[in-house]
Formats: C-alpha cells, structure tokens, sequence
C-alpha cells in the first residue's frame, strides 16, 4: 500500500498556525500590545490605517531586543519567558508562547525595528510571508517599532472574510480599552488614518476609566476593594442607574483580560433587584491570585482561563461588590461588629428561669377543611387548587374604588356606540363615545369599556408602540421640529461612538436632535425634540441608540431605521404621562389604533387584553 501521510510544509503548517492566533487585524493589536507591555514599555504608540488591512505599528519604548534575538523571535516557538515545563504554572507576563510574531510574520509584511538602551546600533528585520528579507544594524531610537503591512496578502481567502471597516475598527479599540485599562500606568497614543483618535496618559484606573470612557461615568463609579492573603480584589463598579444592554465589563486577572461566565455571574447577582430585567452593570474589576491557581494555556488567544477554585473566587468577588453597593445605602448591609448593644436585661434574682412550653393536637388533619380567608377585594380569589367566589356587596365595590383611589364614573344611559377599529386615514377619525368610564390600576394598566367589551391596556407597551410609530414616520417622512436649546448639552462618547453618531447625524436630526462633533470623544447637543431632557438624559439616549444599532447591524443584520425607532421608544416609554381625563384616554385609544399592529408592542409584547361578556360571566357562574 502506497503511503498516504505527509509532513506539511513549513509554509501551510505556518498559515494554519497564523489561523489559530491572527483570526483578524484586532488579533495582531492585542499580541504587539502585550509585547510591548512585557518589554517594560512606559509609553506605547498604536499607529492603523484602513482598519488594520493596510497597517498596524506599534511604538513603544521598552528594552528592546539585540541583533540576533531581533531575527530569532519570528521563529516558532521561540520565547524569552520560559525555560522549563514548569513554568507554565507560574507565569506572570502576557506572551508566553512565542507563537504571535511567527504567525504574524507568515501572513503579512513584517518591519521590525528595535535598539536597547546600551547598545549604539539597532536591528532591522524585514519580513515577507515567513521569508526573511533583510537583517542588518540600522540606526534607531530606544525600544522597538514592530509594522505589519498588507495583512492576510498571501491567503486572500482569510481577509474576504473581514467585516467592514467600522466593525474592525472597533474590535481594535477594544483590544486597545482592554489593555490600557489594567496598564493605567503606561501612556498610550492611537492613530488611526494619520488622526489622533486617543491620547491617555499615565494615570490611576478611575482617570483611566474616565479618559476612554467619558467624564460621565466619574460620578457614577463606586470603588470595589478586597485585600485577603488568599486574593486582591480592586476596581469599579457603575451605580445601578448606568446599567444598560449592553454595558462596559472589564474582568482582569493578573492583569491579563478575561472572559469568565461564573465571575460575570458573581457582579451580576450583587446588582439583583437593583437593574431591571434585561440590563447589565458596568464593572471594572482587577483580581490578583497566585499564579499557580490559574491556567492560562488553555487557548490560542489566551481570554479563556481555568481556575483552581473559582467557586471561592466567585464567593469573594460577590461578597466584595455587595460591599460597595451597600456603600451606596442601595443594599441592606449587616455590621458584623463584636460589640452589642444592651438590649437583654439581667436574669432578677431569685427567679427560676423555665423553658418555653409547646402544646400541639396528634389528631389535627389540616386537610379535614378548607380554613376561611378574608380578603380586601371583591373579586374572585385564586389559590390552592381552585377558586371560591364571594358577592360583592356595594360596600365592598366603594371600598375597593376607594383603595385605588379611583372615584366612580357614571356610564352614560344612551345606547352603547359601535366603534369600528380601522386605523385612522385621514377623511376617516376613529369614532369614539362621548365618554368612556375608565380607571388606572398601579399607574401602569388601563381599564376601559369600549365596544360592549371591557379593555385592559398595558400603558408601557401601548407607549412604546405609540412612540415607535412616531419615530418610523419622523425617520421615513415628517421630520420631528427641533428646539433650540439655550445652553447646549455636551456628552462624551468612545472615539468609534463618536464617529458613528456622525454618520447617523442626519437621521438623529429627523428625531429632533441636532448634533455638532467638537471633538474626537465629544457630540454638542444643541437642539432637542423639547425642552424637558433632564441632564444626562440625552447622553444616555444616543449611547444607547447606538449600541443597539451597533448590535442590530453588525450582529442581527436588522433594518437601520426600525433599530433606531425601536431604542428610542423604549427608553421614552417610561417618560410618557399616565392618562387622567377623558381628552387623554381618547387621544391614547386613538393614537394606538392608528397602528398597523395595535395589539403589539415593537418588542412582540402585548398591549391589550379583551374581557368578553363571555369570559367574564364565566368567572361569575
């Protein structure tokens, strides 16, 4: 039989390599970082153009490496961090594997440049698709400039599968937020096209958070901070109020970025009851154990991590964030303190001190009958297995309006109107009856009669479908007026969120936000659909509505102007006034009929429910 099995050459075995480690141009960022930062480096320079196709450079003024380890460290598995198997269980640095620069060099072009501080000359290496081109002494600056051009020239097949611009820029700014977060300490500068795009000097975690972030979430950080033999807990964590979809969490351990569902999970279930369903804290959090407890080989890009015991981990992280929720006064907090108050008397003399008594019946069978259960309602009550009903007297249905604070509405005595439920045109309005008797229930659920039938309207969901419709007809045909605000409001965005909201600027303008960029990081708001934003409102919209239209475009491929509408009207929902008078119940039922889908809410959540005569003499029979 004639052998089938042969030796890759070294060429494949490096691109398949190249394929583990370098999955797009934000992969490269994150390995040139790391190994700028393991080089000592106190200031790093980031240096993109065309998101990374075209170039990445990364200055830096670290140690810098000698004329022949400048040629050796584009082999494979060639490190200056290990020696010995067991060091792999002790390791403090960020690269390890010498794996990064040999994967990189097989699929771009690779200049490198580096001079240590003792030595006169520095080193040139040029590299094209793992073929060394030149290696000669140059004359250079301390430290190393590591470019890598042409990425991916020699599998095409590979960058065909890059996204757009705008979506690889922005996993390189997050590879860079990841790294200059935990190294606050270092300064770092980032080009991208020949702009300046973040200047963030050396500085403490908080400044940092700020400098990326925005100077809005100054106000909003609490510390986090745990100082055990067994572990270190520092960071920040946002107020309970900042949290959103999609929110900033930053996990450090041993100031290596990691992503770790069990440790989210510890943040998260402090912040329970505290966000609503569906939101996220933001959290900034750095963790320091013992190397030994934590493996960190176990994937290419070294995000995945395993833990020796992460239940402990996940005890103490918990604990430490309830700690500075409490800190808030938004979390019941227990004062372990060793001293007590004097609250139990002294035993008086003389007085025999007897135990407590306890007398029961052996023949109790608390199934022999149904115990009698009072209620404050007159309606039917539910439980156990069935229902029981009661008559209401007129006290009781008094008792009950005066309970909601609802006063009694007189139903009209002329012959019930009929109501055609097509939504409005413009030759035909709605017909509705002179008055219709309604009630609100918890400020949230209107009951109203119409039609014979009797309605109940989840008013956030009628809102938001309200809202929506508002906002597709603002986007697709009459623009909402904006108004000129006497002191414009001045919010602070990331660079990529900048840009963005410049791109959405005429479509923001439609909706009654006129938006002028002064800066890299910050948007003037200098017209709104009205004069009610409170301050931070604004900010917090236009975060959110890009965020979701970032995740609607890059992740869901949703419709652009149904994303926006969808993120507007969820946030205003909760801002729209509660119907009290006739004139607004009607207008309400109007304007939710008009709605193609009246029934539902843009998110698929119900808006009416209909009690039939039907249904409810069933309740009543």
């Amino acid at each position: 039989m004639e052998d089938i099995i042969r030796l890759l050459p070294d060429a494949v075995a490096n691109q398949i390599a190249a394929g583990e480690v370098v999955q797009r141009p934000a992969s490269v960022v994150k390995e040139l970082l790391e190994n700028a930062i393991d080089a000592g480096a106190t200031n790093i320079q980031l240096v993109v153009k065309d998101a990374g196709k075209t170039l990445i450079q990364v200055i830096d003024n670290g140690k810098g490496m000698s004329f022949n380890d400048a040629r050796l460290c584009f082999e494979r598995h060639a490190t200056s961090k290990l020696r010995k198997a067991d060091d792999l269980f002790h390791i403090c640095t960020k690269g390890f594997r010498g794996e990064a620069l040999a994967s990189i060099a097989a699929i771009a072009h690779v200049e490198l440049k580096t001079k240590p501080a003792a030595d006169e000359m520095g080193t040139l290496v040029l590299i094209e698709g793992a073929e060394i081109k030149e290696h000669a002494p140059i004359t250079a600056s301390d430290g190393t400039s590591i470019a890598v051009k042409n990425l991916f020239f020699n599998v095409p097949a590979r960058r065909n599968f890059l996204k757009s611009d705008k979506v690889e820029l922005t996993h390189i700014e997050e590879e860079l937020y990841r790294v200059a977060l935990i190294h606050h300490d270092i300064a770092f500068q980032y080009y991208n096209n020949g702009r300046m795009v973040l200047m963030l000097p050396a500085s403490n975690m908080r400044q940092r958070i700020v400098n990326i972030f925005g100077q809005h979430l100054n106000d909003k950080l609490f510390p986090v901070e745990l100082d055990h033999e067994l572990m270190r807990i520092t960071g920040f964590i946002a107020k309970p109020e900042n949290a959103k979809k999609k929110s900033e969490q930053y996990m450090f351990i041993n100031q290596r970025y990691v992503r770790h569902s069990l440790l989210n999970f510890a943040v998260e279930k402090a912040y329970a009851d505290l966000i609503p369903q569906g939101s996220h804290p933001s959290y900034f959090i750095a963790i320091e154990i013992d190397p030994s407890t934590i493996d960190v080989n176990v994937s290419p890009t070294k995000v995945e991590v395993k833990l020796q015991d992460d239940r402990l981990i996940f005890g103490f992280l918990n604990s430490t964030v309830k700690k500075s929720l409490g800190t808030m006064s938004l979390t019941p907090m227990i004062d372990f303190d060793d001293s007590f108050p004097d609250i139990v008397t002294q035993k008086p003399e003389g007085v025999e001190v007897k135990p407590p008594v306890y007398s029961s019946n052996p023949s109790y069978n608390p199934f022999d009958k149904v115990p009698e259960k009072k209620h404050s309602s007159p309606f039917q009550q539910f439980g156990g297995g069935g229902f029981r009903r009661e008559t209401p007297t007129s006290n009781d249905w008094e008792n009950f309006l005066k309970e909601l604070n609802v006063e009694k509405v007189e139903y009209p005595k002329e012959e019930q109107q009929t109501v055609d439920f097509q939504p409005e045109t413009e030759h035909n309005e709605l017909e509705l009856p002179e008055i219709i008797p309604f009630f609100v229930f918890q400020n949230r659920y209107l009951f109203f009669e119409l039609n014979g039938q009797v309605m109940t309207a989840d008013l956030p969901n009628v809102q938001e479908r309200i809202l929506y419709d508002t906002y597709v007809n603002a986007l697709k045909n009459t623009p909402i007026h904006p108004q000129q605000s006497l002191f414009p409001q001045t919010i602070t965005l990331t660079a990529a969120q900048t840009d963005l909201a410049v791109s959405l600027k005429e479509d923001f303008l439609r909706l009654g936000y006129e938006l002028e960029q002064m800066d890299s990081t910050h948007l003037a708001v200098n017209a709104t659909p009205n004069d009610e934003e409170e301050e931070g409102d604004v900010q917090a919209l236009i975060e959110n509505v890009l965020t979701t239209y970032q995740t609607n475009q890059v992740i869901h491929k949703g419709d652009k102007i149904s994303g926006i509408a969808q993120s507007m009207a969820r946030q205003k929902r909760s801002k729209q006034r509660v119907p009290a008078t006739q004139e607004e119940v009607k207008a309400l039922i109007r304007k939710l009929f008009e709605s193609d889908m009246p029934t539902l809410s843009p998110s698929g959540k119900s808006t009416l429910h209909i009690f039939g005569a039907e249904e409810l003499r069933h309740y009543f029979e």
